[in-house]
């Protein structure tokens, strides 16, 4: 079923390419493809992206507020008292130390607010520009300029990077279609493209999913009274007497934006908390730069310029989730639940890819017969 169902994807695909470029001009097909692959990407990583703002809008048109914001606190004071029952309550007192010690509220706010979604932004974008990078090298552009048959190559003619199965327009990569390489380390930019784009995007859907069932209201918004979403209705919880969390971003601003502007108050989940997409992002940051790059280079100098670079990001990779995790349960957005529950979805979000790659390359033989459709750069 999923064999035939990839099959007429392809086919699908296959036409619109076609349809566009016209059946002659493979060169123009080639362009229309790689075009093609990059809106569909851009459109699934950008719809991802917005599963906060999606979880918002399914919550406004199905669900009573008033109904939402009960069930958001039922689960927030669940979580507290489990935190209080294994000794993981220590939110409100961190937040007294930082603010009677470090302070700086403003870096540690517009961090919450900028942070989070720049670099991730800049790590799919590098990952994707690097797959294209590596697709627009296998495509040999004289060769579809000259128009001859795609598999019918002369006997003369070497492809470009020639492997052991090409066409005369791609030097085939047998598993840019369907995974059939188990180890990360041998997979092609596009293939590597594939694994880490699908761990993000199931492990931001998975927390979607938390957004919608288990919707939580944030440590933040426990003692407030007095902060009204667009339509007017009341967003906090009121416990005053119960809890001291200190809503920063609402007390002393960031230099991004702000509760209070209408826009946030229009398209954001104010219960999306559980489980912590800031967290998911981060964590998935650094597995991203440790598994393309490495954690190390035995083969730099001390004395060179590199070498201090990749330690440099290495060490920022390995920081990057841990200050994260810092800045949500400091500014009360998050419990250290919500971060511990989204490494767990990272991690089963990792598992499952990972299985199925591994499934995938049992299942297939590396001896993939060529077509015309799987030798295409898209």
């Amino acid at each position: 079923m999923k064999r035939r169902f990839s099959f007429l994807f392809r086919q699908l695909r296959r036409k619109i390419v076609v349809g566009v470029a016209g059946p002659a001009n493979h060169q123009r097909q080639a362009v229309v493809g790689l075009a093609l692959l990059a809106l569909t990407e851009v459109a699934l990583l950008a719809l991802t992206f917005c599963t906060n703002f999606l979880s918002a809008y399914i919550h406004n048109t199905l669900e009573i507020f008033h109904d939402f914001r009960l069930r958001a606190l039922h689960n927030a004071l669940a979580i507290v008292s489990f935190e209080r029952s294994s000794g993981l309550f220590f939110e409100q007192p961190l937040q007294r130390w930082h603010d009677a010690y470090l302070g700086g509220w403003s870096f540690w706010n517009t961090y919450y607010a900028g942070v989070h979604p720049a670099v991730t932004v800049i790590f799919l974008v590098f990952i994707l520009v690097r797959m294209f990078g590596w697709k627009l090298t296998r495509v040999n552009w004289k060769r579809l300029n000259e128009g001859a048959q795609p598999l019918s190559p002369p006997p003369d003619y070497a492809p470009v990077a020639p492997e052991p199965t090409s066409s005369a327009y791609y030097a085939s990569d047998a598993a840019s279609a369907i995974v059939t390489r188990a180890s990360f380390a041998d997979m092609s930019p596009a293939q590597q493209y594939r694994f880490l784009r699908s761990v993000w995007v199931l492990s931001a859907w998975l927390s979607f999913i938390g957004f919608l069932f288990v919707p939580t209201m944030p440590p933040r918004l426990l003692p407030v009274c007095d902060f009204l979403n667009a339509a007017g209705a009341n967003v906090g919880a009121c416990l005053t007497t119960e809890f001291s969390f200190v809503d920063t971003i609402g007390a002393h601003g960031s230099l991004l934006w702000d509760w209070n502007d209408e826009s946030v108050k229009t398209l954001n989940n104010p219960y999306a908390a559980f489980p912590s997409q800031h967290t998911i992002f981060a964590a998935w940051c650094a597995m991203t730069w440790i598994m393309l790059v490495g954690p190390a280079s035995s083969t730099l100098s001390l004395r060179s310029p590199r070498y201090w670079l990749r330690a440099l990001l290495r060490w920022g990779s390995i920081a990057y989730p841990m200050v994260t995790v810092y800045c949500i349960v400091v500014t009360a957005n998050h419990y250290i639940s919500d971060a511990l529950v989204g490494l767990i979805v990272l991690a089963i979000s990792y598992a499952c890819v990972r299985l199925y790659y591994l499934y995938q390359s049992r299942r297939q033989s590396y001896d993939i017969v060529p077509t015309f459709t799987t030798m295409l750069p898209y």
